[in-house]
């Protein structure tokens, strides 16, 4: 095996198909010489939570059902046939990881259906308890659990749920849980599901709201608390909700999912383990909480150790999802934004390699994309009084299974090259982030839609700002350079007059500075020196649709191209960042200072064809180097500007060295 170690976690999400209960070792050894190293962590995704509903102990052996064997029970993989495991091989197999020093997680998801072999493969337990589906706002089901619903008797389900999880930590060993999509955030945006009788009531109790409601009969003004067997009044009840008691039902999602996590981790927690909780379906702090109803920070307090980001542009460009759609500035942005936001916690990002059940497969079908991900999701960084860190702790690769042995190496030499150095001065603009300015946000957008922050910031980085670092506007007198201030009316007074105020370079800022207006203002010393404005509709449109999921973004105003190319060109020319002198408008470039002469350049193609930009640096250059697989032969240099090619949809790394 490397002996290489890069500047990171490493860890995989695996089925059991990963491994062969035919040998005496699983395979074990054979995987792990396969990949090159030895992971910090791997977490078995079961995605059918019979894993904790079936579990009677470890006296009897047990075969466990398709569906825990692979995901979804599918038939094969890149190297064999799904195997029927038993609860002891199971159990036998997380030893021989943890004997080679890897932590070993369970993770579990809300979903229960699965095809086996052709055949559709229902869990007889879940279909046994209808009650615990979720459903949407007029009561068509969702074939998925709720973790945040009651039996029919009124006990809660979560409860249940725990206790089953103490008996499997402790009856296998794991080292920790790691909560997956459904567990750690509902499946479907709340605006959408769930408004059951259960949930609705549960609401009306916890929010103290039983004077908004109806006990009964018809009452034009206030919905019914019970009306799960009349669809027109179910949806008349959702729609009141979202409404009027948006932020109500935001909150007591919120109150809820931290409850049920409270008790997921104290169970862990008490068995010595961690949580692990994915991030909500790709989302920002307050896209997490309008959308989805989970608060970050809720998530933390109730004892989540680190989460699992999942940063799925790769595939999602390449249409992973069904549709290609172009995410990953935002998904650059909520890394950034997230980090902020919970400094301290450990945040591993979701390396999408494939998955056969879902039908995809970026590592094989789109390298180059995928190779840019690794790079970009290395080198984006928070600042703070100890200098510079990396926003994420390292990749999480998704899945693991079914990948050769080049392919592992290849990606290894990513991961070194992603997360191997840090700042000493980023050549771009640092986005000021405020935990006061996201908790003015969600009224302000509910009245307004102008874009949020982390909008602003993902519609100029996909145009080429250099937007890669981040600080906490409390940690202001460690900043440098110049900085970046998105919707500064959020902000609280005092905040902003200090932000502004800086003098360790310029400040620009975009805000709606009255109604109607949007501008993009640069303040030196405090002082305003120059400005550009766009108008905004003086009318928001009668109907604004909510998006079913996060291929689609939320509605806010739209904003004038021209605006979004002069802010960004104006970001970059008062941040120093290099610039591409040619005429060739599909370089994107992050680059940050190692040295005193010392750059690192990632240029990026959002093109499907191979690019050649001229980038001046603005220092005079001594030598270059290459840090990526491509290209295989010298940069030329002319004084400050450097010449290469970059490939299709890919990314080439450049180490510069400068005169001082």
């Amino acid at each position: 095996m490397s002996g290489s170690r890069p500047n990171c976690q490493r860890w995989m999400w695996i089925e059991l198909i990963g491994f062969d209960n035919e040998e005496a070792d699983y395979h074990v050894q054979a995987f792990l010489d396969n990949a090159g190293f030895v992971p910090d962590a791997i977490s078995f995704l079961l995605s059918c939570p019979d894993i904790l509903h079936l579990h009677e102990g470890m006296e009897r052996q047990v075969v466990l059902t398709p569906d825990l064997c692979s995901r979804g029970g599918r038939a094969f993989n890149a190297e064999r046939e799904r195997q029927p495991w038993t609860n002891r091989q199971f159990r036998a197999l997380v030893g021989e990881l943890q004997q080679r020093g890897i932590k070993v997680y369970l993770s579990t998801m809300d979903s229960f259906h699965s095809d086996v072999d052709g055949r559709l493969h229902p869990s007889e337990w879940c279909a046994g308890h209808l009650e615990l589906w979720a459903k949407r706002y007029a009561g068509e089901v969702v074939t998925c659990l709720s973790p945040l619903k009651r039996f029919t008797d009124g006990s809660y389900y979560e409860d249940f749920l725990v206790g089953k999880l103490r008996e499997v930590m402790a009856d296998y060993g794991f080292d920790g849980f790691h909560a997956a999509d459904g567990v750690s955030s509902p499946r479907r945006p709340i605006w959408m599901a769930d408004y059951t009788d259960d949930m609705v009531g549960q609401f009306v109790e916890m929010m103290d709201l039983e004077a908004r409601f109806s006990a009964g009969g018809d009452d034009a003004s206030r919905p019914r608390i019970t009306c799960d067997d009349d669809a027109e009044q179910s949806a008349r009840r959702a729609r009141h909700i979202w409404a009027n008691l948006r932020r109500e039902w935001c909150s007591f999602y919120a109150r809820r999912l931290e409850g049920f996590m409270t008790k997921v981790c104290d169970t862990v927690h008490a068995a010595g383990g961690q949580v692990v909780a994915n991030n909500v379906w790709t989302q920002d702090p307050f896209q997490a909480f309008y959308r989805y109803g989970v608060d970050y920070r809720g998530l933390v307090r109730a004892g989540v150790d680190a989460f699992m980001l999942e940063t799925v542009g790769a595939g999602n460009e390449i249409g992973a999802e069904g549709v290609p759609v172009e995410l990953r500035a935002e998904m650059n942005q909520t890394v950034l934004f997230t980090k902020a936001f919970l400094p301290r916690t450990r945040l591993l990002c979701l390396n999408g390699t494939g998955d056969t059940t879902e039908n995809w497969d970026v590592l094989n079908h789109a390298p180059p994309v995928c190779e840019r991900e690794h790079y970009t999701l290395g080198s984006l960084f928070l600042q703070d009084r100890e200098g510079f860190r990396n926003a994420s702790d390292g990749p999480f690769v998704c899945l693991a299974d079914g990948i050769n042995c080049h392919q592992w190496r290849w990606m290894a030499h990513n991961w070194q090259v992603g997360y191997e150095k840090l700042p000493t001065r980023v050549l771009g603009a640092t986005i000021i982030w405020s935990d006061a300015a996201l908790d003015a946000e969600f009224d302000d957008y509910v009245a307004h839609r102008t874009p949020p922050p982390h909008r602003l910031c993902s519609e100029l980085m996909r145009r080429g700002a250099p937007l890669l670092s981040i600080l906490n506007a409390d940690d202001l007198d460690a900043a440098q350079g110049c900085l970046f201030v998105p919707r500064p009316e959020l902000l609280p007074e005092d905040e902003l007059r200090l932000v502004l105020a800086y003098d360790g370079g310029p400040v620009v800022t975009i805000g709606r500075d009255e109604p109607g207006r949007l501008s993009c203002t640069v303040y030196d010393g405090g002082e305003q020196a120059q400005a550009l404005s766009t108008s905004l509709p003086e009318q928001l449109p009668d109907e604004m649709s909510e998006p079913p999921n996060y291929l689609y973004g939320i509605y806010s105003q739209p904003v004038d191209e021209a605006f979004y190319a002069a802010a960004t060109e104006l970001l970059i020319e008062l941040s120093g960042a290099p610039v591409v002198i040619n005429d060739v408008t599909d370089a994107r470039i992050l680059a940050y200072e190692t040295a005193p002469d010392r750059l690192r350049l990632l240029i990026g193609n959002e093109a499907h064809y191979y690019i050649i930009p001229q980038v001046d640096v603005h220092h005079e250059i001594v030598q270059v180097s290459t840090a990526s697989h491509f290209p295989g032969k010298p940069i030329v240099s002319d004084g400050s500007t450097l010449t290469t090619r970059v490939p299709p949809r890919g990314m080439v790394v450049l180490d510069v060295q400068v005169m001082e």
